[in-house]
């Protein structure tokens, strides 16, 4: 029986950070370098700053080679390709075969996954989903994605791409996503979402005290619900409706899967501690009669570190 790679070398290319990690196969994150995603470097850029900070986080812990590679990208992937199909927040990386890029240069088999469904497998494999045989993983960031298990198994779809829960519409008519569709979840309760939002509500931002105090280019998603904490009304307002926004997406995704668990992760997540009580409140208030028992719980701290490194480990044990 073949041993699991000891030594990984991981790599998380999203919208608004690229970070490279040495990891082991129980867990242990060894080194990690992370800087944030200049849009549109191109992709020899690209690759090339992914060498450079592969290379810095393996001499950190003076590996000289790994064992495996692990890459996740925010988008549309062909796993067996190793390519990236589109990038809807990352302009420029469609058609982007990371994968081989990689793997030849530094000589170790790499995997590439969509980020969300490489998370679903770290917390199969570390955290709250390891004893859990159906679950949703939805990562609330830049923007939304997704990754389920049902009984036992990770669920991929006919073409690689299940799990896609921020594209499902959930405004008919509302604004437009990257995907081109309108009304999608991800357009209305991403990280994104939230600070165009709130850039559009000019005279409502006018006179908001704290907000008003803000640069517009630093309204994010985390200086709403700070804002919010403090009394704001209008960060209330807007964090009042994300909430019920990702309500109806997450009883949407319950009622289609029908998980015992859903584990959410992502900036969002970290955003205080208003989030997660409202949140469970309004998505039993969502179900009306179609109540039934789920865990809403969130995601392990490291879970976005440990999604490159679990998979060389999970394909592995999959392969067998």
């Amino acid at each position: 029986m073949p041993k699991s790679p000891r030594n990984i070398l991981g790599f998380d290319i999203g919208g608004t950070k690229i970070s490279a990690v040495v990891g082991s196969s129980d867990g242990e994150i060894r080194a990690k370098i992370e800087k944030s995603t200049i849009k549109h470097l191109g992709q020899e850029r690209m690759t090339q700053q992914l060498i450079e900070m592969g290379q810095e986080a393996m001499e950190s812990v003076g590996l000289k080679k790994a064992d495996g590679i692990g890459i996740i990208f925010a988008g549309l992937v062909d796993k067996e390709k190793g390519m990236v199909v589109s990038a809807p927040n990352l302009p420029g990386m469609k058609k982007f075969g990371i994968g081989p890029a990689l793997q030849k240069h530094f000589g170790a088999p790499a995997v590439l996954e969509n980020d969300a469904t490489a998370a679903a497998i770290a917390e199969r494999l570390f955290g709250a989903g390891r004893n859990v045989d159906d679950f949703a993983y939805i990562t609330l960031s830049t923007g939304i994605g997704g990754g389920f298990f049902s009984a036992g198994h990770l669920v991929r779809g006919a073409h690689g791409l299940a799990g896609e829960f921020g594209h499902n519409v959930i405004m008919i008519n509302g604004p437009s996503c990257g995907c081109g569709r309108q009304g999608c979840l991800e357009s209305l309760a991403s990280g994104k979402a939230i600070s165009r939002r709130v850039k559009e509500n000019i005279s409502a931002l006018r006179d908001s005290e704290l907000l008003s105090r803000i640069p517009v280019q630093n309204l994010d998603a985390k200086a709403v619900f700070d804002a919010m904490e403090n009394g704001d009304g209008l960060s209330r307002l807007i964090v009042e409706e994300t909430v019920y926004f990702l309500a109806v997406g997450i009883v949407n995704v319950v009622c289609t899967l029908d998980p015992e668990l859903i584990i959410l992760g992502g900036g969002i997540t970290k955003s205080g501690s208003y989030l997660f009580p409202q949140l469970r409140k309004a998505i039993m208030d969502e179900f009306k009669s179609m109540k039934r028992p789920i865990r809403v719980v969130k995601a392990m701290p490291n879970v976005t570190d440990l999604a490159a490194v679990s998979l060389p480990l999970f394909y592995r044990q999959e392969d067998k």
